[in-house]
């Protein structure tokens, strides 16, 4: 196991330098006394998976029972500076008032007579959002409203206790793996370092001076998605953290930071004295729609009282303008063959021979009520369903089993979509009718949907009833074994 020094980020014996940030690795176990260390008696370190300006986080292993979990400790160099010490304790008292999904949960807090204060954390196996955009650049349009959705909902658990995180950036947006979600990944909101109650919220902030570099200590939020009103000085409450999340939207909406700057004092100038660049006008977010521009732009004002007046009133307004932006979405990057979300190709093939007695549908769609309505729809018309969650799932199935009869699948689906699905099955030698029931649908999508052979294109929202006819209108090519 090698270590990157700089970020934290572990790779295997093979890798040389980092993926994140290019510095090069070091052996862990040559370069860090603390693995195998038992914390309390109970937590041994077995490899460290990050670390940040005062403490690193390792996985660990409890001694006494089968449980994996994450321990946190203050950097040796810091274990006696009491401003450091009481800041840790306060996150990890902080962070175990919330039990929620979209919150990474504590367990256990301490202190240890030879490694000092501990904070037991779950385990989390995935990246942080940051990381994923260094080394994709850019998400698929389900993607971004589920962590916008997901970090709404976590950061409106904050407000309702009457805190403010403070902290709202890509690094401490965790996307664990989950395939259980669209996307295939669970948001969880880290680094509680910062969270306050309002009435805390007075104390130092950094100022902006002119465009001279601010050397004042960073003691609230990241400058990639500081608020100006701490900048400087102003009351600080929840829509502190709107602003936050309108600079991560901007983000993943455009591929792009919302401020850039020589230095810090000049990035602090900006947010402070400039406004935001229109998203439709900064390289990559050309696409999104008006609406959602001014929605990103409305939680980037300068001033709070021109911002949404909560996160829930920001999540809803998320939610409502969602089909619009997946139809502007799909219009820009689905079509002429552009961005089909990194094509997979199917291995060799290890299907099974044999023959059916009743067609197959294989219905392919991330919404499990549209699933189950179209298993209904199938049976109806004596058809036998394989439904599957994913174009992944779907690609997996098709290699391990005989060809479907008939293959229906909705066209924006977290990961692959449904053009890079449908051209992968016929490049991998699928030859039945391909249907593509979606509320996404315009002329030139429809075009691009000929394109990779499909022979009908619903409207999901109005025209799912006529599945039963077009499997009628199939049945002509299933060909019936003899009893």
């Amino acid at each position: 196991m090698k270590t990157c020094q700089q970020c934290g980020n572990q790779y295997g014996d093979e890798q040389s330098f980092c993926g994140h940030d290019g510095m090069p690795l070091t052996s862990t176990r040559a370069t860090d006394p603390l693995i195998g260390q038992v914390v309390d008696g109970r937590y041994r370190l077995t490899r460290r998976i990050g670390a940040g300006g005062f403490g690193l986080v390792y996985e660990a292993k409890h001694e006494r029972l089968p449980m994996t979990v994450a321990v946190k400790l203050i950097l040796p160099s810091r274990r006696d500076d009491a401003a450091i010490v009481h800041r840790f304790r306060t996150e990890a008292a902080t962070q175990a008032l919330f039990q929620h999904p979209h919150i990474a949960r504590i367990f256990d807090h301490g202190q240890d007579p030879v490694l000092g204060d501990f904070a037991v954390m779950e385990h989390l196996s995935g990246r942080d959002l940051a990381q994923q955009l260094d080394l994709y650049k850019s998400m698929g349009i389900v993607e971004i409203f589920e962590v916008l959705a997901q970090t709404a909902s976590a950061l409106q658990a904050v407000h309702e206790v009457g805190r403010v995180h403070g902290d709202v950036k890509a690094e401490n947006l965790f996307l664990a793996h989950d395939k259980s979600r669209p996307g295939g990944f669970c948001v969880k909101l880290l680094d509680f370092g910062l969270v306050r109650a309002r009435s805390q919220l007075e104390e130092t902030r950094p100022v902006a001076k002119g465009r001279q570099r601010v050397t004042e200590p960073m003691t609230y939020g990241s400058p990639a998605t500081l608020p100006p009103e701490v900048i400087a000085g102003g009351p600080i409450d929840q829509r502190a953290d709107v602003y936050s999340l309108g600079a991560v939207a901007f983000e993943l909406l455009t591929g792009q930071i919302l401020f850039a700057g020589d230095d810090l004092g000049d990035v602090l100038y900006h947010i402070v004295h400039d406004a935001p660049p229109p998203v439709s006008s900064v390289q990559g977010g050309a696409w999104v729609p008006p609406e959602l521009e001014a929605l990103v732009l409305r939680m980037l004002a300068k001033s709070p009282a021109n911002r949404p007046g909560s996160m829930a009133e920001a999540a809803a307004a998320f939610e409502r303008l969602r089909p619009q932006a997946e139809r502007a979405w799909a219009g820009a990057f689905l079509r002429k063959g552009r961005a089909v979300v990194r094509a997979t190709a199917l291995t060799a093939s290890t299907v099974s021979q044999g023959r059916r007695l009743r067609p197959l549908v294989l219905a392919v769609d991330d919404d499990a009520l549209a699933r189950r309505i179209v298993e209904r729809l199938v049976a109806n018309a004596g058809w036998d369903c394989e439904t599957r969650e994913s174009a992944a799932s779907a690609l997996t199935w098709m290699q391990q089993n005989p060809p479907p009869d008939l293959v229906l699948t909705d066209l924006l689906m977290p990961g692959i979509n449904g053009l890079t699905l449908a051209a992968t099955m016929r490049a991998d030698g699928f030859q039945g009718p391909v249907v593509f029931c979606t509320s996404v649908a315009s002329e030139e999508l429809r075009g691009e949907m000929e394109k990779v052979g499909a022979s009908w294109c619903l409207d999901k929202m109005t025209e799912m009833h006529r599945v039963p006819q077009l499997l009628r209108l199939s049945e002509s090519a299933f060909h019936r074994l003899a009893p």
